[in-house]
């Protein structure tokens, strides 16, 4: 990565081609794939997303612009640097990154900043890393630039609202929508459908009795809103075998008709905050599966059947490592909008509204 320089708005590409004159001699090529625009208040947050930005580049190369609000700055400002970005697994591509530093009220003037510097005939993908529920001036003007926008629903401090303002969006506007959230739960909804994919066992989801999901409780600076990730495997769950929701407890216990669900907490140091553990099966004849992460190697799941007269021999099940960034890396790949998402943000909608908090 070059030194990341200061440049004025209106030198950002000559400044850019001037660095590119002096690459050229080192037999770097300019690549980019896409723009992707990030916008994030300014927090201990802002560096973590740097951190995921860093992982998609080194996966696609692309063009960068993010964006760092400084809402409380005593002074109102509009700051902006430029660096060349190589990836680490391919040293002869680079990629432009164009930091964009707010303070105060200038939010209004972004648009204008960023809008010269979109690689024309790209796509364009938004990394809102913000609460979409919390009104915000720039918003709709970013998002009618994106040809996709990417959520982190750890942002939102009302999973509720954070569902709602999602289908609103979507209904009203038709743009693609994605959540890093749901893709970090991708591998357990895929251990799922592919476990249960034969006839037999299809049967037996339709005699579930007791659900049960566990979650890392380990909380850092970056994550404290830890259940989402399990209650989106559950509404996820609820809302593909059409169950009918009746009611919910403080200790995170819904009842749902004729199903009883509960989510648990756990703490795995070495697991990623609010990732999922485990999940448990029951059904009304005796039927048990059992699928938990094993402990020295926390992305391998241990699955067993069992009934009241046999037990099957365990098998495991291959998660994706928790990388940093991979969540946002798997959005990017994805295309539309996924009706399985959409279908759980409405069942999420239906459930208790204070455990949605």
């Amino acid at each position: 990565m070059t030194t990341q320089q200061i440049v004025d708005p209106s030198r950002i590409e000559p400044e850019l081609i001037r660095i590119w004159e002096g690459l050229a001699k080192e037999n770097k090529m300019r690549a980019s794939l896409f723009n992707l625009i990030v916008f994030t208040r300014l927090s201990p947050r802002t560096d973590y997303f740097r951190s995921i930005v860093q992982k998609v580049v080194e996966k696609f190369p692309c063009r960068t612009l993010f964006i760092s609000h400084d809402p409380d700055s005593s002074a109102s400002y509009l700051k902006t640097a430029i660096s060349v970005v190589t990836p680490k697994s391919e040293a002869t591509i680079a990629c432009d990154q164009i930091d964009i530093g707010i303070g105060g009220n200038r939010l209004e003037e972004v648009p204008f900043v960023i809008l010269p510097h979109l690689t024309p005939d790209l796509p364009n993908y938004l990394l809102w890393a913000e609460d979409p529920s919390l009104p915000n001036p720039l918003f709709a003007s970013l998002a009618k630039l994106s040809t996709r926008i990417i959520f982190d629903s750890e942002s939102a401090d009302s999973l509720l609202a954070f569902a709602k303002t999602l289908l609103d969006l979507k209904q009203k506007t038709g743009i693609d929508v994605a959540d890093l959230n749901w893709a970090r739960t991708e591998g357990w909804r895929d251990l799922i459908a592919s476990t249960f994919d034969s006839e037999e066992r299809q049967g037996l989801l339709k005699q579930i009795s007791l659900l049960k999901i566990s979650y890392n409780a380990h909380e850092t600076e970056f994550f404290c809103h830890l259940k989402i990730q399990a209650m989106y495997l559950l509404a996820w769950i609820s809302s593909r075998l059409g169950w009918t929701f009746e009611k919910a407890s403080p200790s995170l216990h819904f009842q749902f008709h004729s199903v009883d669900a509960r989510i648990q907490s756990d703490n795995w140091e070495k697991l990623g905050p609010g990732t999922v553990i485990s999940v448990d099966l029951h059904t009304k004849d005796g039927h048990l599966f059992e699928a938990a992460r094993i402990r020295d190697q926390y992305h391998h799941v241990k699955i067993q059947f069992s009934t009241p007269e046999q037990c099957d021999l365990p098998f495991r099940f291959v998660l994706g490592k928790t990388a940093t960034g991979q969540s946002l890396v798997q959005e990017i790949c994805m295309k539309g909008t996924s009706a399985h998402y959409l279908a759980m943000l409405k069942e999420l909608t239906t459930l208790d509204k204070d455990r949605l908090c």
